[in-house]
């Protein structure tokens, strides 16, 4: 791999390690609360908007990155990510915290999940399914490595403190990527509509079923980071096997992105979809019949292989369908999916467990969106490689 593909790929995970810090509010949560006085729902606000505005930040990276120099986009995302933590470290507020995590820094981390995710699908053909799904993971690694070190960097800290010195590391981390990228080049003007469609890939069949089996895959996945714990306690799980189960998901997930983009190289769209709303179902299942909490336990972590499964499944199967130079552009759109999962997942299951007191009902509506999804995803059609892409999403 030649040199500058190297620090590409370098500076693509340095970047989805840093991004990864989004998930990882649930270690602040409550000491924000006591700081700030703020009331537990008020303060659910944020991480709400923050989901939305990681969603549009991802949703318009590729028009960005094909717009700006890539020293400035990459200049923007960590001013926005590490600006945005430092607004509510040094004059505390919820209006700051609302305003400076909740959307600035969401819209950063959204951003540079793309910068990365684009870096990673530059690579040679031989190495972009590999380098999309170490990237990919890289993602979901953040939160396991960062989630036992920084108890241990912040305690004694206010929640405001250790903000500021986020955002300050998050800025210092821009600066080592901005040296990773100096030599690459920046990203070309977008392809124009499919011509022989007369058509944009977005009103495509395909992109629809495609968008349908990530979002079933984000519907679980966000499910289990909102609800895991909660659940697993509800069967009477202790709570220190409770508390370990975001580590099986964010494990699993890790496992997942790893082995989701060579797996999707090696065969076809149907059969990888196929074989990941499977093991979803399998995973729901074992949460609505267990008897133990191991057996609970597994079913999160087999939900968790399919979360990560499909961040790097999903961009492979789009540069398979419209070309490595279109991932960005595709991709970025699909993730709505992502986007429409985290806002209706958690409140969904939320409100299903207030109402039954338990989260059957919750599982339930998982496993009739795998069902939906699965079923789709069966009439997608492999690549023939004798047409041209065009002619497979017209087919699709």
């Amino acid at each position: 791999m030649p040199s500058t593909s190297r620090t590409a790929f370098a500076a693509a995970v340095t970047t989805m390690l840093a991004m990864g810090i989004i998930y990882l509010w649930g270690l602040f949560a409550g000491p924000i609360e006591a700081e700030l006085g703020v009331a537990g729902p008020t303060l659910s606000l944020v991480p709400s908007a923050a989901l939305v505005c990681f969603t549009a930040g991802a949703l318009i990276y590729d028009r960005l990155l094909r717009s700006l120099p890539l020293s400035a986009y990459v200049a923007l995302a960590f001013a926005l990510a590490g600006g945005g933590h430092l607004l509510f470290g040094l004059a505390p507020s919820f209006a700051t915290l609302f305003i400076g995590y909740g959307m600035l820094f969401s819209v950063g981390a959204g951003l540079g999940y793309g910068l990365a995710l684009a870096l990673a699908s530059r690579a040679p053909d031989s190495l972009r399914s590999i380098l999309i799904s170490l990237t990919v993971s890289a993602f979901a690694l953040s939160g396991v490595i960062l989630a036992g070190l920084l108890p241990m960097v912040f305690a004694g800290m206010r929640a405001s403190a250790s903000f500021a010195v986020i955002g300050a590391a998050l800025l210092v981390v821009g600066g080592v990527v901005l040296a990773l990228t100096a030599n690459t080049p920046s990203f070309a003007a977008a392809g124009s509509p499919d011509r022989t469609t007369g058509r944009g890939p977005f009103l495509s069949p395909l992109f629809f079923k495609l968008a349908l089996a990530f979002f079933v895959f984000n519907y679980a996945g966000l499910m289990m980071v909102a609800h895991a714990v909660k659940l697993l306690a509800s069967t009477g799980a202790p709570a220190g096997l409770a508390a370990a189960a975001p580590m099986a998901l964010n494990l699993s997930y890790v496992a997942g992105s790893l082995l989701g983009g060579r797996l999707a190289e090696a065969t076809d769209a149907r059969r990888i979809l196929a074989a990941i709303h499977a093991i979803c179902a399998a995973g729901l299942l074992a949460l609505l019949t267990a008897s133990g909490a191991g057996a609970s336990l597994a079913g999160v972590a087999a939900i968790g292989l399919v979360f990560g499964s499909g961040a790097s499944v999903l961009p492979v199967l789009v540069g398979r369908y419209w070309g490595p130079e279109r991932i960005s552009q595709v991709y970025g759109a699909m993730m709505f999916a992502y986007g429409l999962a985290g806002l209706l997942a958690p409140w969904v299951a939320a409100v299903l467990f207030e109402g039954s007191g338990s989260y059957t009902l919750a599982l339930l509506s998982a496993l009739a969106a795998c069902a939906v999804g699965a079923a789709a995803s069966l009439t997608i059609t492999p690549v023939d490689t004798s047409r041209p892409v065009s002619r497979h999403v017209e087919a699709t």
